[in-house]
């Protein structure tokens, strides 16, 4: 599309009115194209959404089988490392990144903000000025923590193992039955 902007001089209060009018206009055109886009995007959504969601649904069928299948024979499967390879893609277990939970259930996040404020290495995880717990802050140096920090504090670091099929790049553009 080409830019159909003219340079536009102003002289007096007449061309000044001209000037904003216009600027009105061209406000409102943008305003209806954008409207009419989105419309156009809603209805290609609606259009394709029951595709979608089928094809998501027999995704999540297809994942489950592979997991349940690699959970049950995944000393075989996985013996020296936690991954596979297959021609299209690249599945295993793999740890979730870290994350900053309480120590128990009976702690709350107040309680821990409460802690660190009592020790003096404490305060470098509080942001401020409305005094809050910097999870940020806290995994940051959590390789720096001592367990008796962290238990002092009422935190722990933790991570789970998730299941992963992850499609190889080169794979994109292959289609059913190639």
């Amino acid at each position: 599309m080409r830019n159909d902007m003219k340079t536009l001089s102003i002289t007096s209060i007449e061309s000044l009115e001209a000037a904003v009018a216009e600027t009105v206009r061209k406000r409102i055109e943008h305003t209806q194209a954008v409207a009419a886009c989105e419309g156009a995007v809603a209805a290609l959504q609606k259009e394709y959404q029951p595709s979608i969601t089928n094809i998501a649904g027999q995704i999540a069928g297809l994942e489950t089988a592979v997991q349940d299948y690699c959970m049950a024979h995944r000393e075989e499967l996985f013996p020296a490392k936690k991954s596979r390879d297959t021609a299209l893609a690249e599945f295993g277990f793999e740890l979730t990144p870290h994350r900053v939970e309480t120590g128990s259930k009976k702690i709350k996040w107040k309680d821990v903000l409460a802690r660190l404020l009592r020790v003096p290495w404490g305060l470098a995880y509080v942001r401020q000025p409305e005094p809050q717990v910097d999870k940020q802050a806290l995994l940051s140096d959590r390789e720096k923590l001592t367990p008796e920090q962290t238990m002092s504090a009422g935190i722990q670091f933790c991570q789970d193992e998730q299941f992963f099929i992850r499609p190889k790049p080169e794979t994109a553009n292959l289609k059913e039955g190639k």
